[in-house]
């Protein structure tokens, strides 16, 4: 569960940060290129807006790898799964996995866990700048999980895809029955919509995809219909025509 309130969230993404807090309107600032410059982006708009308390932390897919794991034998609790995930980490990467901070959604048992790994020196970087500032992190999540808990009713009983335009990223998971099968990053180019259609195509053909269902897509800061059809599946839009990237918002 989130500590923190709804009126309070950030989204980082390269070069930028857009933040929402104490019931305002959303601020963005550009500053600089990748992380380094997420985060001057992030201390300028402190700086103007001062929030208090906690903030919901939204993670470009530029910074946070996606992952999906098949599900342990038995139930586990938290501390178990902690435990349990950073073993698989280890053992499918070696390694680059002693670099990285997990966070993930805990499923209904015998179900896929979604899993998102950043690296450990940003994760750091980050929370050291929110110390500094009086703040803490109340969630730090990928922007597939929050938009994921914000949609996933949407999706009930149907099956189809879910995919997430941002700058430079695609996202893109198989769903059926409420839960991801396959899930997906990718570069994405100048025309975005092409390259996610290339991406369904793969994946179906990979998965034996035959009925291919909606498409359920949601873009922020990237230009993208909301109707009609690509690649055999009917878009049913999650965010208004012309989101910005502040649509990465929880």
């Amino acid at each position: 569960m989130s500590l923190s309130s709804p009126d309070n969230a950030l989204a980082l993404l390269p070069g930028r940060a857009v933040l929402r807090a104490g019931g305002a309107g959303p601020l963005e600032q550009v500053a600089g290129e990748g992380w380094d410059g997420a985060l001057a982006g992030l201390r300028a708009l402190l700086d103007k807006a001062h929030p208090r308390g906690a903030l919901h932390v939204v993670l470009s897919h530029h910074f946070a790898r996606l992952l999906l794991l098949a599900p342990p034998p038995l139930r586990l609790g938290g501390a178990e799964m902690e435990g349990w995930i950073e073993g698989r980490l280890a053992e499918l990467y070696g390694v680059e996995a002693a670099a990285w901070r997990a966070v993930w959604q805990d499923p209904p048992p015998g179900r896929p866990i979604p899993v998102a790994v950043m690296e450990a020196a940003q994760f750091d970087s980050l929370l050291g700048l929110f110390k500094e500032a009086g703040l803490r992190p109340g969630q730090v999540e990928p922007w597939f999980a929050t938009a994921w808990n914000r949609q996933r009713r949407v999706m009930a009983g149907r099956s189809g895809w879910f995919a997430l335009l941002e700058p430079g990223r695609i996202a893109l998971a198989r769903v059926e029955g409420r839960r991801p099968l396959t899930l997906r990053v990718a570069q994405g180019g100048p025309e975005p919509m092409k390259d996610l259609a290339a991406l369904l195509t793969r994946e179906s053909l990979h998965g034996g995809v035959t009925g291919q269902g909606e498409l359920w897509l949601a873009a922020a800061g990237v230009e993208a219909p909301v109707s009609g059809n690509l690649a055999g599946c009917a878009i049913r839009p999650l965010l208004p025509a012309g989101a910005g990237v502040e649509g990465m918002l929880p």
